[in-house]
């Protein structure tokens, strides 16, 4: 598993340095690493805010992570605060028209297997119309192809649904999931509106899903549509390095929430101050010996 999924990476560092040269390629590995440690990060994000959800306490949540809990606290506590807030403001980003047709095509998709909509439903949905449409087009991606694959790839199920009655199920079943992460990457990249392009990203990009598996059997290349997209989702801004005093009552340590305690470290879109630095370094002092590099 681990050598498929670097050589998944040293294939996506080729694509995004579009050449040969050494340095471009090493530009560009270092952008792929920043971007899976971004996402190793909301991963664990995403289950210590489930562990907090359940009651358990920041003792055990930073056994776990082989840390205090006082550094688990200050790690994760305030960016916890910022993706419930993160969350409301998503629920006002509006769904654009041409999302609304797209999700009655699925829906129809899902009727056909009389299925809850699964996101294979969804990629059926998005070659209606809109800009994800026509990015599968150019791909090559048909309703024929799609159907065919999901008649090949997945076959019908009864799983226990949370009102506690049985459900039949095609594929996966995370349509609803989808749409709600569509709708966070819309806020989080400053739009106002989630459309279909932000559904095909959120659908390309989870490699677990019923639709990328039907993208995998068709041969897609799930990083030219990613690329195909950088023209209508705009990338995160971020700020070049420095070290300084933050400017401005905007300018606060990213991790712990402090304001005007000293110098702040800049680094692409976050700030930290010293506290968190020493509780960063005491994080890397609590690793096993045998995981340390350098």
């Amino acid at each position: 598993m681990a050598e498929v999924n670097l050589r998944e990476l040293i294939t996506a560092v080729q694509e995004r340095a579009d050449g040969d040269d050494p340095l471009a390629l090493l530009q560009a590995a270092v952008t792929v690493a920043g971007e899976t440690a971004a996402l190793a990060d909301d991963l664990i994000e995403h289950f210590v805010g489930a562990a907090r959800a359940a009651n358990v306490s920041w003792t055990l949540i930073g056994e776990r992570l082989g840390v205090s809990k006082q550094a688990a606290r200050q790690k994760f506590a305030h960016r916890l605060e910022v993706s419930d807030l993160l969350g409301e403001a998503a629920e006002h980003i509006m769904m654009g028209p041409r999302l609304s047709a797209c999700l009655q095509a699925a829906q129809a998709a899902a009727d056909a297997d009389d299925s809850v909509p699964g996101t294979q439903h969804l990629l059926l949905g998005l070659l209606h119309v809109g800009v994800a449409a026509n990015i599968l087009d150019q791909l090559g991606v048909t309703r024929e192809k799609v159907r065919e694959a999901n008649a090949r790839l997945f076959e019908p199920t009864m799983i226990l649904g949370e009102d506690g009655h049985e459900r039949r199920v095609v594929g996966d079943g995370e349509a609803d999931d989808v749409m709600h992460h569509a709708r966070r990457l819309a806020a989080r990249r400053g739009q106002s509106q989630y459309r279909s392009e932000h559904v095909l990203f959120c659908l390309a990009t989870d490699p677990g899903s019923s639709a990328r598996r039907v993208l995998n059997d068709l041969g897609v290349d799930v990083a030219r549509i990613k690329k195909e997209m950088e023209e209508w989702i705009p990338p995160v801004q971020r700020r070049h390095r420095r070290i300084g005093k933050a400017k401005g009552p905007d300018r606060a340590c990213s991790f712990c929430g402090c304001k005007d305690l000293g110098p702040l470290v800049a680094g692409p879109g976050v700030w930290i101050c010293g506290s968190c630095v020493h509780t960063a370094m005491d994080i890397l002092r609590a690793q096993p010996q045998g995981l340390r590099t350098g």
